[in-house]
This record gives C-alpha cells, sequence and structure tokens, in this order.
C-alpha cells in the first residue's frame, strides 16, 4: 500500500484528490494538511512514502517544508503540485528535496500513473512520456533531475546555515565562475544570482567576491565545473 501525504491550502483541491487518491486499490491518503507547516507535523507522526505539495501556502511554504521533510524522513518522496510555471521557484523546491514537479492541471490518470512510478522508483526523467512531459515543467528535464541532484546538502560555514544552493553558489566563486556563468549553469536568471551572492556575502561575513574566493579557498571548496 501507498501511504500518501497531501499539503495543499485548497480545501477543494484537497479533498478531492484525497477521495480519487483512495478508490485507487494501493493507495491510502494516510493525512491532508493546509499549509507546509502541518504537512511536516504530520509527516513526524504519520509516515508516508510519497508527498503531494503544494508550493505557495501560508505558514510554511512548499520549498521549506520539502526541506523540513527531507531532513526528517529522507525515504519520502515529494512531488510538487503548483499552478506556478516559475523555473526559480521549481528549482528551489528540487534543491530543497523535491523528486519531481507538476502543474495542477494534469490529469488524475496521469498523476496516479506518476506517483507508482515514483514509489517503485522506476520514474526517470529520460523515459517520461509526452503526455506526461505537457504538464511537468521544462527546467527540471534541463536541470537533469534526481533524487541526487535534489538532495538537501547543507553546511554550516562561519557559524552560519549555508543550503545546498548557497553552498554551490560559493563553490562556484570560489571557482572563478562569473554571476552571469553561474545562472547559465543553475538555469536561473542572473538577477537571482545576484541575490543569492548578495545573501552569501552577508552570511558568511566578507564584503567582495576577493574574499569570499579567499574563504572558499581555505575552506576547500574549489572545484572545477565543466
Amino acid at each position: 500500500m501507498i501511504k500518501i501525504g497531501m499539503a495543499e491550502d485548497q480545501a477543494l483541491v484537497r479533498e478531492s484528490l484525497a477521495i480519487v487518491l483512495g478508490l485507487e486499490h494501493d493507495m491510502e491518503v494516510v493525512w491532508e494538511a493546509a499549509n507546509g507547516l502541518q504537512a511536516v507535523n504530520a509527516l513526524k507522526e504519520n509516515k508516508a512514502d510519497i508527498v503531494l505539495m503544494d508550493l505557495r501556502m501560508p505558514e510554511l511554504d512548499g520549498v521549506s517544508a520539502s526541506k523540513q521533510i527531507s531532513i526528517v524522513s529522507p525515504e519520502t518522496k515529494i512531488i510538487i503540485l503548483t499552478t506556478f510555471d516559475h523555473d526559480e521557484w521549481i528549482l528551489d523546491a528540487l534543491h530543497a528535496g523535491a523528486s519531481f514537479c507538476f502543474l495542477k492541471e494534469i490529469p488524475p490518470k496521469l498523476l496516479i500513473e506518476a506517483i507508482r512510478c515514483v514509489y517503485h522508483q522506476q520514474f526517470h526523467p529520460d523515459s517520461w512520456s509526452p503526455e506526461w512531459r505537457r504538464y511537468a515543467p521544462e527546467i527540471q528535464f534541463k536541470a537533469k533531475v534526481s533524487r541526487t541532484y535534489a538532495s538537501s546538502e547543507a553546511v554550516v560555514i562561519e557559524n552560519e546555515f549555508l543550503t545546498s544552493r548557497e553552498l554551490e553558489v560559493l563553490k562556484r566563486i570560489g571557482s572563478g565562475q562569473t554571476n552571469s556563468e553561474i545562472a547559465k549553469a543553475l538555469f536561473l536568471s542572473e538577477g537571482t544570482v545576484k541575490n543569492y551572492v548578495s545573501s552569501l556575502y552577508y552570511k558568511i561575513g566578507v564584503k567582495n567576491r576577493n574574499e569570499a574566493i579567499r574563504l572558499a579557498r581555505k575552506l576547500g571548496l574549489i572545484t572545477s565545473f565543466h
């Protein structure tokens, strides 16, 4: 039996989907949550194999909730369901631990099939059918998404918690990449990278790129990117 948790702030969407999934012989909706915080707490009490996660929710959004769930229950697979086809949000969710992302317009039949494939670890982007891809934001294919790519790796540097995304940016700065090169490599806009860099400087206590490069080298974070 595939145990499913659902995080969706719209009650009608949440309850309708729960009814549809509950009709499947091999699926059971073990909890429903109206926001990300409820989802994290529910998972602690009742583990789920699959969590269907909305991106934009009150109290705790889908990205933050995915990050916490990946830490609390690394074996749980997270599938993002969203109406927002925004590359940056989707990449943030994937880096936070989500496995895949679909638009909410996906027909129930295709979603049910995807859930089974994810559960049995038989869902690989290269083999997705044209039907699935109609409802899957293209950015996740460009990023060659896999569970390892979307891992929730994080470190503490200079007494500050850095997410996997921030650590990746720091490594690329240390390796001499420009903001433009980093943006291209991570499928982000250059403006978004600038925001990450500014936040990163503040966190690690440096004032400019040269200081960031020196710190990255000191910490042995220099990597050769191809």
